[in-house]
């Protein structure tokens, strides 16, 4: 069965190219200056101003307004140039203001988080922040065309600590046309912004599990800058004009 998510932010994205077979350390020089400059702006942390408490919607409700974003989205193989822009800076809004990529990349390194320096994490948050920018795909991408109408149900929220900082959100997601049905749970954290999402399950399919399972093999086996290496060829080879 097909499966589709609201944003999917694909698993592939970090299983990444090259030989495993050896460690290899990362080589800044293979990517482009302007794919630098992209990965050292995304690692930067946005100034951005605290929200009053009043200002915080509810998780459920932030997942609503995610969704609501997404219907700006424009479709078609004919967009004008500002239009490719407009898609591109929703896409930049979305993954940098609805998802905390810091904390989907802390949870996804785990132990091997705490034994990197600042400078590390920072890279890895930075390089992280721009595969999703460059791979995400909304569901609206994946959903195009009349026959493939869906509606989206918002069915609970759940605060999964007593101090009720962190969040699960429950949804589905219905595609009549064929007769498809998906759970899609977003969990999600607290901060000083608002509800930020740090990983979405499709079923029984944990985004943040999956990164953590990759990571953990490849750092195990290889090496922290085998794994940079993989992704930033990664962002090499998906980045390239088509």
């Amino acid at each position: 069965m097909k499966k589709f998510v609201l944003v999917a932010l694909m698993c592939s994205v970090v299983a990444c190219s090259g030989s495993s077979n050896q460690s290899a350390q990362p080589n800044k020089k293979e990517l482009s200056p302007e794919l630098q400059q992209q990965i050292e702006e995304a690692a930067e942390e946005e100034v951005q101003k605290p929200l009053d408490p009043s200002q915080i919607v509810p998780p459920l409700q932030a997942i609503k307004d995610l969704d609501q974003k997404i219907e700006s989205y424009h479709l078609g193989q004919n967009l004008t140039n500002e239009q490719v822009k407009e898609n591109a800076n929703l896409k930049k809004e979305i993954i940098r203001g609805t998802f905390d990529i810091q904390e989907l990349c802390r949870l996804s390194l785990g132990k091997h988080w705490e034994k990197l320096n600042k400078k590390q994490r920072k890279h890895f948050v930075g390089l992280m922040t721009t595969l999703l920018e460059t791979k995400a795909i909304f569901s609206k991408e994946q959903l195009r065309g009349e026959n493939k109408l869906y509606s989206i149900s918002y069915n609970k929220q759940n605060f999964d600590d007593a101090k009720k900082t962190k969040s699960t959100v429950l949804t589905q997601m219905r595609v009549p046309k064929e007769k498809l049905k998906m759970d899609i749970t977003y969990k999600l954290i607290l901060t000083p912004y608002g509800w930020k999402i740090f990983d979405v399950i499709v079923d029984d399919a944990s985004l943040l599990s999956n990164y953590k399972f990759q990571f953990d093999r490849i750092i195990s086996k290889q090496s922290f800058d085998n794994l940079i290496e993989r992704m930033e060829a990664k962002l090499k080879k998906i980045s390239k004009p088509k």
